[in-house]
């Protein structure tokens, strides 16, 4: 439920806080803006009405039950004579305290903060359309993460020096030291909320709480192994490439290191080509992932997120699949933003996670309540088992071209990387990359097969409520308030919609 939940308040931080003006000005009530986030929470959560639309994502439905009004999430009154002091302090409206827009810095970081006596809720906006946060997607270069150990991204950091005052002001003021510190983000979002998390745990509370979709590496080793006791669910759609970005060991033009080209070059067969290709250059960058990764696969290959199940594979021929895949044919074809561009619906923050955490919560809701607490169905081990069984093939079946025919491949494609290398230089590349594929794939086969036990194991697994519902799933009236959201006519057809997959015409795995 929390996945389902946040999914959407990282889907809602790309709204404005009341309307969408250029240039940025903070605004008194009224907030009318249907979907606006001060519309959200002055006007329909603020007066007990349900909130189907969250920017220009819904109809969504959330689990809501009614409180008194001081147990809501919080909004500040607008009352600017009984307010004076915090007005001459910078509060002069509700848009002021619990939303943020940075556009004194450059950063075009966005976000909103609310809370209630539980829980301080903060969510971080991910990449826009705009040049400034395409120009920190792509800045891959490493500065001292300052407020803890390790490197951290440039561009992240720098956007998360952007909202770490606006939270800290916040905090000073409603923190109350007992409420837990839940931030969520979605893309370049979730980078910058991985980065504050860290701040907040080692700052303010151990209890911080970190939930990201389709998030970027943000940090080195040092930052990852440093960062460990910090709790996050990072969350993952199969055919999201965002979460390779930073690329760091590719150039100017988009071209892959010499490693991954060569052994591209060095197989006949393309597909599992590009997966090691990817996976060499992978394992050879300065940045990591930090976290527990749950990943949406499709039931099928080329399926769509609301048919994709939840689960973790631990395996990296599957978790970095569709990244390694596309940083391969980014290398090849020097086309990195319209790889992205093409990836759109699996990285969206509506399409891609908030819709598959949709279906995802229906479906282990339908474990518990008809499964007997069974992971999954008959069908969805089928068609996973499938999948893990043909990439298992495809990783036996790579073998590497002779060196002439490797020689005779770069000189027929032009490749310019290889331009006026020597035979001698050439076949020290060319063993290289050989190496580098057979060490890959010497991890990866035994990695597969005990992917494969772990689907079956996870398939044994028990669905609780607690697992679906958390410290919810001991109230009296539970039973109904799910009976309720089920009922509704959009989870309706969403859970129509999570028992039907799609094929497409080919895929790697």
């Amino acid at each position: 439920m929390n996945a389902y939940h946040l999914a959407l308040m990282s889907t809602f931080v790309y709204a404005p806080f009341s309307t969408d003006k250029k240039p940025y000005i903070s605004s008194p009530p009224p907030y009318d803006s249907i979907g606006s986030i001060g519309h959200v929470l002055q006007n329909q959560l603020g007066r007990r009405v349900k909130p189907t639309q969250f920017d220009g994502a819904g109809p969504y439905h959330m689990i809501c039950e009614e409180v008194p009004y001081s147990k809501r999430l919080e909004i500040m009154p607008y009352d600017p004579l009984r307010y004076e002091k915090e007005s001459q302090e910078g509060w002069r409206n509700p848009e002021d305290v619990h939303f943020l827009y940075d556009t004194e810095s450059g950063t075009n970081t966005q976000a909103f903060i609310t809370h209630n006596d539980k829980v301080v809720l903060i969510s971080v906006r991910g990449t826009q359309e705009m040049l400034a946060d395409a120009s920190r997607d792509a800045d891959a270069r490493q500065v001292r993460f300052k407020e803890g150990q390790g490197q951290a991204h440039r561009g992240f950091y720098g956007a998360f020096q952007a909202a770490k005052p606006f939270v800290e002001r916040y905090l000073n003021a409603f923190y109350t030291g007992k409420q837990t510190l839940i931030v969520c983000g979605h893309s370049l979002g979730g980078a910058i909320a991985l980065l504050l998390a860290d701040w907040l745990r080692r700052e303010w509370s151990d209890n911080t709480q970190l939930y990201t979709y389709g998030a970027p590496r943000a940090g080195d080793a040092a930052f990852v192994k440093a960062a460990q006791p910090l709790t996050h669910h990072r969350i993952v759609n199969h055919n999201d490439p965002v979460p390779a970005v930073p690329l760091p060991w590719m150039d100017a033009e988009w071209k892959l290191a010499l490693p991954g080209t060569a052994l591209f070059f060095s197989s006949p067969v393309s597909g599992i080509a590009l997966l090691l290709a990817g996976l060499v250059n992978l394992q050879g960058d300065s940045y990591e992932h930090h976290g527990e990764q749950w990943h949406f696969m499709p039931r099928k290959p080329g399926g769509g997120s609301e048919a994709a199940v939840l689960w973790q594979p631990g395996c990296a021929l599957i978790d970095e699949q569709t990244c390694a895949r596309y940083v391969g044919e980014i290398g090849l074809d020097g086309d990195m933003p319209n790889r992205l561009a093409v990836a759109g619906t699996h990285h969206s923050s509506d399409s891609g996670y908030a819709r598959a955490a949709l279906t995802n919560l229906l479906r282990w809701n339908a474990s518990v309540e008809e499964r007997n607490g069974k992971l999954f169905s008959e069908a969805e081990i089928r068609d996973i088992y499938a999948q893990l069984l043909s990439t298992a093939q495809l990783l036996e079946s790579w073998q590497a071209r002779s060196f002439n025919e490797f020689r005779w491949e770069i000189r027929r494609r032009g490749e310019v990387r290889f331009y006026g290398k020597s035979d001698l230089e050439l076949r020290a590349i060319y063993a290289d990359a050989i190496e580098q594929g057979e060490r890959v794939r010497a991890e990866q086969s035994p990695a597969l097969t005990r992917t494969q036990q772990r689907l079956l194991a996870q398939a044994e697994r028990l669905v609780t409520p607690r697992s679906v519902f958390g410290e919810h799933a001991d109230r009296v009236d539970l039973a109904e308030l799910v009976a309720q959201w089920r009922a509704i006519n959009d989870n309706q057809v969403a859970e129509r919609l999570a028992a039907v997959t799609k094929e497409s015409a080919r895929a790697f795995a």
